[in-house]
């Protein structure tokens, strides 16, 4: 540590180190509550996307157990093979 100096002249180097600093640690602190934010959004936008993608496999779920359950007859197969013949 420097030592002070009663002479108004010199300065004090830790005391000047602690006023410069001053602006930089404040700006590193912003910085950091900044990323902190972006990783919450982050975190909630991920969130959001796996319930989607549930509620999609849910959704695709069904279809196919109403379509495995949808009791088919040889008319109504005859039908859709003639309206794809059309296509």
């Amino acid at each position: 540590m420097a030592k002070k100096r009663k002479n108004e002249n010199e300065f004090d180097v830790d005391e000047e180190i602690k006023r410069i600093s001053k602006s930089i640690d404040i700006q590193i602190i912003k910085s950091e509550n900044s990323y902190e934010n972006l990783f919450n959004k982050l975190d909630d936008d991920i969130d959001k996307a796996i319930s989607k993608k549930i509620k999609m496999f849910d959704e695709s779920k069904d279809l196919t157990s109403k379509h495995i359950m949808t009791d088919y007859t040889d008319n109504a197969l005859e039908r859709y093979k003639r309206k794809l013949n059309k296509i």
